[in-house]
């Protein structure tokens, strides 16, 4: 079985309140789009769980999502006879704020519940994918959504958002839990309020005054150079442009094409840049 593996970005991103379990409260738009890994999944015999992955950084053992993904479904199954062979080639890039890791989770739990028998139901499913990881519950999902609580609980928005994005990629690996332990919680509780703009969704022009990244403020205190970043996508006419999750991906959104052209042709020459769509369920 070969299944495509889409990367996300967050349009606006705020810390609502620290949890008691160390996590935090956020809200979130999610955006599926079209860059992907590729993942090959087959049924192994021998009830081994194997993983081959493309690129040197890109780890092939349990510290890896989707392996980790395989382990926990065959443990909640109750079934150490069932084994997998996974073959990851990976595009996303790593550690960029894009959920590659977390897409390749949910694209595991969603093939193996197929591929092997006694397979889990939809909610069973849905629980390992939130004990693997935040954002991993809304690749089970896709298309675009809000994302509240920890990022796991899920509102699908029927929106269809036409535009022509362009990631730029520092080639900086930044932590998600390093940037969320320095992040500063000027206030205890805030108002969440990205539900209340979901009927304004479609007002594209709204964006940039409502729908900021509260985790910039500490991307940018480490390297001050990112700031200018989002700067010169406005400069080059996106409606939109931020920060993905944690970084260190940044993203403008155009509603030309041609726009999105000469934006890559600016950052090319330092950052590395990929165009893409979004993708509408």
């Amino acid at each position: 079985m070969q299944l495509n593996s889409y990367a996300k970005i967050n349009i606006g991103l705020r810390i609502v309140s620290k949890r008691l379990d160390g996590f935090h409260n956020i809200e979130t738009f999610f955006q599926q789009i079209d860059l992907h890994d590729t993942l090959c999944i087959e049924t192994a015999e021998d009830g081994q769980i194997t993983l081959q992955t493309s690129g040197r950084d890109c780890p092939s053992d349990s510290t890896n999502l989707a392996h980790r993904a395989a382990e926990l479904l065959r443990e909640t199954i109750g079934d150490r006879s069932l084994g997998c062979r996974i073959e990851l080639t990976k595009r996303i890039p790593i550690g960029a704020g894009l959920g590659g890791g977390s897409s390749n989770a949910g694209v595991t739990l969603a093939a193996l519940r197929q591929l092997w028998p006694n397979a889990l139901s939809r909610q069973d499913i849905a629980a390992c994918a939130a004990r693997l990881g935040s954002d991993v519950p809304f690749f089970l999902q896709g298309g675009f959504a809000l994302g509240e609580g920890k990022g796991d609980i899920l509102t699908a928005i029927a929106a269809k958002l036409d535009y022509f994005g362009l990631l730029v990629y520092p080639h900086i690996h930044l932590s998600t839990a390093w940037v969320y332990r320095n992040f500063n919680l000027t206030r205890k509780n805030k108002i969440a309020k990205f539900k209340s703009f979901i009927p304004k969704i479609s007002k594209q022009h709204l964006w940039r005054k409502e729908l900021g990244n509260d985790l910039t403020q500490v991307v940018f205190a480490k390297h001050p150079e990112f700031a200018s970043i989002v700067d010169q996508f406005y400069d080059c006419g996106a409606f939109y442009a931020q920060m993905s999750g944690s970084g260190s991906t940044f993203f403008g959104l155009f509603a030309e094409r041609t726009q999105a052209r000469r934006a890559a042709h600016l950052f090319r020459e330092r950052y590395e840049t990929i165009p893409f769509i979004p993708i509408s369920l």
